[in-house]
Order: C-alpha cells, then sequence, then structure tokens
C-alpha cells in the first residue's frame, strides 16, 4: 500500500477506452471511434471520453475516491436522422461497461463496478447539418491499493 495518495484520472480513462476502443460497431461493420479529445475535422459518428470528476473517500486505511465519467457520443446527419443511431452506440456501450464484474484491477488500483448515473440528449443544428449527441454518466468507486 502507497503511504501517499495518488491521481486516478489516467487510469480511469484508460480503462474506459481499453472497453470500448474498437468494440462499437453499429454501421455495416464500420468501427465507431473512441477519443478523449476531436479535432474538427473528423467526421460522426464518435465517442469522446469527455468530464471525469473525482471526490474523496475518506477513510484511516486505504485512498479511495467516487469516481464519475461522461461518454459523449456525436453523431450528425445531413438531413433527417434521428435518435435510433446514438441509442444503437449507447446500447454498446451499456454492454461493455455495465456488467457484474469489477470493471478494471491492476496492481495499485481496483475499480469497481460501473453504475449508471444518467443520459441526456442535445439536439442542435450545424453547418454541415443536424447533431444528435447523448451524454452518459457512469460512476465508480476506485480503491488505490
Amino acid at each position: 500500500m502507497n503511504t501517499f495518495a495518488l491521481d486516478p484520472t489516467n487510469v480511469y480513462r484508460k480503462a474506459y477506452y481499453d472497453k470500448l476502443n474498437n468494440q462499437l460497431s453499429v454501421l455495416s461493420g464500420k468501427t465507431i471511434p473512441v477519443y478523449d479529445r476531436v479535432d474538427d475535422t473528423v467526421n460522426a459518428p464518435f465517442v469522446i471520453l469527455s468530464n471525469i470528476t473525482l471526490s474523496p473517500i475518506l477513510n484511516t486505511t486505504s485512498y479511495g475516491y467516487r469516481a464519475s465519467i461522461v461518454i459523449d457520443i456525436i453523431t450528425r446527419f445531413q438531413t433527417g436522422g434521428g435518435k435510433k443511431l446514438v441509442d444503437d452506440i449507447s446500447n454498446q456501450i451499456f454492454q461493455k461497461i455495465l456488467t457484474r464484474e469489477n470493471f478494471y484491477s491492476d496492481d495499485i488500483w481496483n475499480i469497481y463496478t460501473s453504475k449508471l448515473e444518467s443520459t441526456r440528449y442535445f439536439e442542435s443544428e450545424s453547418n454541415g447539418g443536424y447533431v444528435i449527441r447523448k451524454l452518459i454518466t457512469f460512476n465508480n468507486n476506485i480503491q488505490q491499493l
């Protein structure tokens, strides 16, 4: 056990990235890319591992955190379109993330089972058409070993 606290942000993001990267495919076998930052030239659909929030779990025997991550699914349509594509991608994300198993473990960290906090949609018009986004927030408890 470490005598000092470490920041689990990078490990937390990487655990989600490893679960989702090259695992999402809903468009004729096309893999939906996963990013933590997106360039303006990237074509939709894609997924962004967005905001991460940590708050400490205080105890005297180990360092722990309550963590949340926002997963942002972005689709874009020239005309028409709807929520079906973001829901299909969301369904695949749920299958990869919401399991009964420990989410991630290594020599320094345990990231316990994910819990769904919320989902919400955002719709907007843009120069390239119509954008539909779905934000999914998951929570985990993280223990530093």
